[in-house]
């Protein structure tokens, strides 16, 4: 939209009958998350016929500066800046963060911007290589392959006792139905076989 220069009308597009005119007033804008911010004193367009209203250029850069500010909101720049320390591009971001492609291009345009929760996230990453690291790497895959060897270790040196205790997990009495015969014992002596000495 232009900026309307001193003394020029504009004639109000909704009800085409008033001028546009300069006012100050405060704006209020909803941010990410449905966080309300009462912007005081800006430029605003507003027909006096009918109340309608228009921001002009400088007044909606004004706006985002502070929804920006009340949100923690990253910039661009910010954004790059992380980047930058991670020696990533775009899809390499991308990637690591789960994103589609195109999100992170907006990011860096300045035509969308992460969330309040994604911007703590970004920043706990870049003030934690290694958080952001493990990440990279898939870290809790690595976890669950050491979880399913400890397990298959522990099946392989005490077979019984994994048997016993995948019975146990299969077959589990009901509370309410069970009966005193039907209930699952286990003896640790029967791990042990008899040897003659």
């Amino acid at each position: 939209m232009k900026t309307m220069k001193p003394g020029e009308k504009m004639a109000c597009g909704s009800c085409k009958q008033g001028h546009y005119e300069e006012v100050l007033d405060s704006y209020e804008a909803t941010a990410a998350d449905d966080v309300k911010i009462i912007i005081p004193r800006v430029k605003l367009l507003r027909c006096p016929n009918c109340g309608d209203e228009l921001l002009p250029p400088e007044t909606q850069g004004q706006i985002d500066e502070a929804v920006a500010e009340q949100t923690e909101q990253l910039s661009p720049r910010e954004l790059e800046r992380i980047w930058e320390r991670f020696d990533l591009d775009q899809t390499g971001a991308s990637e690591v963060l789960g994103l589609g492609g195109k999100t992170f291009h907006r990011w860096l345009k300045g035509t969308q911007y992460p969330s309040r929760s994604m911007g703590y996230y970004l920043r706990v990453l870049s003030e934690f290589p290694e958080a952001f690291e493990w990440l990279k790497e898939r870290g809790w895959r690595r976890s669950n392959r050491v979880a399913h060897m400890q397990k298959l270790q522990f099946e392989l040196q005490f077979p019984d006792l994994a048997r016993i205790f995948t019975e146990a997990q299969w077959r589990r009495p009901d509370p309410l139905s069970s009966t005193e015969g039907t209930r699952l014992r286990f003896n640790p002596t029967t791990l042990f076989r008899k040897t003659k000495l």
